[in-house]
Order: structure tokens, then C-alpha cells, then sequence
């Protein structure tokens, strides 16, 4: 946006002024009221903040002036140190869009420059409530998701154990409870006990339960959570991290379907099925002798391997979206810059849909309404995600398209610069359109992708 500021108080011009350039605005200051009418015939400004009491032209006259004689489309915040409701409705009945009083905080100029940008340029932003989901969309649309989730429907249908892999923060849990919602015991309970987190004798009590005095610490019986699962399902999370010990006596329940809480003799039958998740090889942890491989068979009667978020980078816009429609607020309207889209899906995701959801937690929670490129970690706006080819050879299947070459360069510019815009057209030696151009087609096809299947 182009942001005029006028005020005789130079302090005051100044910290409007870096306010809106640390949010990448183009900003131009105006000492006096006929400056900012020969700054507003030359230029097509979309945001006007003007001080009222002001030698000469006062900011009514301003606003008349813009409102008449230049005939600006731009929305004019008039601001005072001397407030009264008279002014203010002078104000609006004469065009203001805002009023507001000196002293006032960076916190409330950058607000109502961001509402203003949402109400002019809504082509360069993606509004929120209009792509709430619903809670199981969370898993992603892409091809490679939509095989997980095919293959995971399939073996719904089935009594077959189920193993889930795949990296920390991937989604394991949310498709073993899809597998749960999608078969014939999905009016039965879902449990889910994760099990690197305890130690054997905890764990064993956790499963298997136990009686009143069974161990240090039971001051009363409880029933295991087989017990609780039965006629359900039952997720082993992490199970790879298990003892030995322990292993063995997990597969003499897998084996008899009963089990002897803690403490007691008498053994108790249930009708559970198991499902497991891990973020390591089994396979390569039996043949460490890390894990049992009878104990692998009677758990990986089906194999589900879910992709990293890296992967599958198409599943990264409609996520984020989904993540910020859920933790925004009814009332709060909430917006993303397609900068700052672009910028999360060529991120590499470490921590996965885990990493993405906490982000857009903070993200949703701290934003003035819209979200841009400089509200992003610097991590994320700063990492390059296509290798240079300037300087080194490289085999022609593994060459970068223009396109992604495109989107590389754009990212790193942008971060670089703060997410200044005008700043980012300068570097790259293009034009503000030529650069929203080029925003445009890197966050369009995705949609465009989606919308054709």
C-alpha cells in the first residue's frame, strides 16, 4: 500500500512512518496541509493519516481537499491531541474512516493499516473464515495423502493389526483414530497410550491394570486400559521404545487375548484391536536385536507409511488455513498474505503437521488481523529451498524447473528485505505489479490444482 502521513510535529510523521515501513508499506510524509495536496495529485495514495491542528491547512481542510478536489479513493485516519465528539462526527460526516487520539501506539496504526489493506487489496491476501474445515480434512488432500487415506480405509474394514510409520509430528495418531472412526468398532472406545513415554512397571500397570497394592504407590485398583478398549482399539504409540522384557509379555497377550493385572492371579479376556505407531525401522531394530520379530509379525499384519510434510507440500496451504480458521476466533476476521503462503509451503516442516499447527496456534492467537511474510519466523522466510545451478553441474533429471527456481529467488528476496515489498521489486529490478504477478503464480496453482480435482 502507498501511505501518506501529515503532520507538522516531526516525531510524530517518524513513528507513524516507521511503523508502516517495519510492515512494508511505501510511506511518504507530508510537513503541512498544501504539501500533502501536491503529494496527493502526484500520487494515488490508498491510506492517509492526517493531524487536525496544523498551521495553515488543518486536517478537515485536508480531508475535504483529498475527498473534493483530488478526488482520492483513499481512506483518510484524521489524528488529535484535542478530541471532541463534535470533531469526531465532523469527521466521519465528512469522509474520515477513523478518528483517533494522540497519544496513540504503533499497536493501533498498524491495525488500522492492516483492516485497510484487507477492505483494498484482497486479491494479495486469502481471507480465513471462508476456509474453515471440517476437523478430518486436517490430514491433507494431496495424491500421496489420499493413497494413505484409501489404504487406511480399506484395512478399517478388516480385524487386521495395523503398524503406522512415520516421522514425529506426521499425523499417526489422526489416522489410527481414522481407522478406528471407519470400522465396525467405531462405537466402542479408542484408546491410545503412548508407550516411550514410561517405564515397564508403569506401563504394564497403564495396560494391563492392576489391584490395590500391587506396587509402590497403588493406594487403589484400577483397570487397564486393554480393559477399557474393550470391544475397541487399542493405539500403541511409539512401541518400538518398549524393553525387551516387556515385549515379551506384550506378545503373550497379542497371542492369547487375555491378560493378569497386577497383583492378581486371576487372568481376563477382551476383544481389542491393536494398533501401533513408531518413527523408527522396526525392521532394522530386529536385526539390532532391539526388537522382537515375533512381536513385529503379530503388529504388522498391514503396513501404513505416512510422507513427511516436506513430501507433500501441496497439503501445507490448505493445512495452515485449516489450522487458523480452528484456533482464530469467531469474531476475530483473520487473513494471510499469499507471500507468506508461498513462504510456508517451501519450507522444509522438520517438526511436520506438529511444527505447522503450533505455528499457526501463535500465529492466529498474536495477529493484528493479517498474517504477512515478517510475522513468520526467520527460518522459514530466509531458507532456500532449490539449489543454485549457477556454478555446478548437475544431472538433467535433477535440474530445478524455472518455475522453482522463480519460487526460490522470490522467497529469499522477500525475506531478505523484511517482506518489504517495494524494497523486494527494487532488488529483484522489477515493478510492485510484476511482483505480485509472480506471488500470484506461485500460490495459484496449488488452488488451481485442487479445484480441477
Amino acid at each position: 500500500m502507498k501511505i501518506l502521513v501529515v503532520d507538522d510535529e516531526e516525531p510524530i510523521r517518524e513513528l507513524v512512518r516507521a511503523a508502516m515501513t517495519e510492515r512494508g508499506y511505501q510511506v511518504w510524509c507530508a510537513a503541512s496541509g498544501r504539501e500533502a495536496m501536491d503529494l496527493g495529485a502526484e500520487h494515488d495514495f490508498d491510506l492517509v493519516f492526517s493531524d487536525v491542528v496544523m498551521d495553515g491547512m488543518n486536517g478537515f481542510e485536508v480531508l475535504r481537499a483529498f475527498r473534493g478536489t483530488l478526488h482520492s479513493q483513499a481512506e483518510i485516519v484524521l489524528m488529535t491531541g484535542q478530541a471532541s465528539v463534535e470533531a469526531a462526527i465532523e469527521a466521519v460526516q465528512h469522509g474520515a474512516n477513523d478518528y483517533i487520539c494522540k497519544p496513540f501506539s504503533i499497536g493501533v496504526i498498524q491495525a488500522i493499516a492492516s483492516a485497510s489493506e484487507q477492505r483494498r487489496h484482497p486479491s494479495k491476501l486469502v481471507a480465513i473464515e471462508s476456509l474453515r474445515a471440517p476437523q478430518q480434512e486436517i490430514l491433507g488432500n494431496s495424491p500421496v495423502m489420499i493413497e494413505v487415506v484409501k489404504t487406511a480405509a480399506r484395512v478399517a474394514l478388516t480385524h487386521l493389526p495395523v503398524m503406522i510409520r512415520g516421522e514425529s509430528g506426521t499425523g499417526k495418531e489422526l489416522i489410527a483414530r481414522l481407522i478406528h472412526r471407519k470400522s465396525p468398532r467405531s462405537q466402542k472406545p479408542f484408546v491410545a497410550v503412548n508407550c516411550g513415554a514410561l517405564p515397564d512397571t508403569l506401563l504394564e500397570a497403564e495396560l494391563f491394570g492392576h489391584t490395590r497394592g500391587a506396587f509402590t504407590g497403588a493406594e487403589n485398583a484400577r483397570r487397564g486400559l486393554f480393559e477399557e478398549a474393550d470391544g475397541g482399539t487399542l493405539l500403541l504409540d511409539e512401541v518400538t521404545e518398549t524393553s525387551p522384557a516387556f515385549q515379551v509379555k506384550l506378545l503373550r497377550v497379542l497371542q492369547e487375548g487375555e491378560f493378569r493385572p497386577l497383583g492378581t492371579n486371576s487372568k481376563k479376556r477382551v476383544n481389542v484391536r491393536v494398533l501401533s505407531a513408531t518413527n523408527r525401522d522396526p525392521q532394522a531394530l530386529v536385526e539390532q536385536g532391539l526388537f522382537r520379530q515375533d512381536l513385529l509379525y503379530r503388529l504388522q499384519g498391514v503396513s501404513i507409511m505416512l510422507p513427511p510434510l516436506r513430501d507433500r507440500r501441496d497439503d501445507v496451504r490448505s493445512m495452515a488455513l485449516t489450522f487458523l480458521a480452528q484456533y482464530s476466533a469467531p469474531s476475530h476476521r483473520l487473513s494471510i498474505s499469499k507471500d507468506a503462503l508461498l513462504a510456508l509451503e517451501r519450507y522444509a516442516w522438520p517438526g511436520n503437521i506438529r511444527e505447522l499447527k503450533h505455528l499457526m496456534q501463535r500465529l492466529a492467537a498474536l495477529s493484528g488481523g493479517i498474517i504477512r511474510l515478517e510475522d513468520l519466523p526467520a527460518e522459514i522466510v530466509s531458507t532456500p529451498r532449490v539449489t543454485s545451478v549457477m556454478n555446478e553441474v548437475i544431472p538433467e533429471g535433477e535440474l530445478p524447473t524455472l518455475d522453482q527456481l522463480e519460487s526460490s529467488y522470490l522467497v529469499r528476496v522477500l525475506g531478505a528485505v523484511g517482506g518489504n515489498k517495494s524494497r523486494a521489486a527494487q532488488v529483484m529490478g522489477v515493478d510492485r505489479k510484476t511482483l505480485y504477478r509472480m506471488i500470484d503464480r506461485q500460490v495459484s496453482p496449488a488452488a488451481d490444482k485442487r479445484k480441477a480435482s
